[in-house]
């Protein structure tokens, strides 16, 4: 199976990491595991360090496609996308199901596939 990465949006940076944190406890290596604040509740101006993480979302080896164009929609203050790295359809199902237990806005599920990235909602 080609590598596939959940992907589970939450309103607030807190609820993220608890995610995180129980993805770990769950046996899921930290090196597949990547939190990411897509907007901070002060303008990116003034936070200059939210554009640099921005920018980095697009050679980021861990991310599919643009993060911030995929999300637009749901991206209004402090939203914090979760991704993790899934070997195997097993990790799939860990991942979502871990990540349903702390009410995402969004899950999504994608991989690249004959050279073009590929998405499947989940919730």
């Amino acid at each position: 199976m080609a590598v596939k990465f959940v992907v589970g949006l939450f309103p607030s940076k807190g609820i993220a990491e608890d995610t995180c944190n129980r993805l770990r406890t769950e046996g899921v290596p930290a090196r597949d595991i990547a939190l990411q604040v897509l907007r901070q509740t002060a303008p990116t101006r003034e936070v200059e360090t939210v554009a640099d993480e921005l920018e980095a979302l697009a050679v980021d080896p861990l991310v599919i496609g643009n993060t911030s164009e995929s999300f637009a929609p749901y991206i209004r203050n402090g939203e914090t996308a979760v991704f993790v790295r899934a070997h195997s359809e097993a990790d799939v199902e860990l991942a979502a199901g871990t990540i349903r237990q702390y009410a995402p806005i969004r899950i999504e599920v994608g991989w690249v596939e004959e050279g073009a990235a590929r998405t499947h909602k989940l919730l």
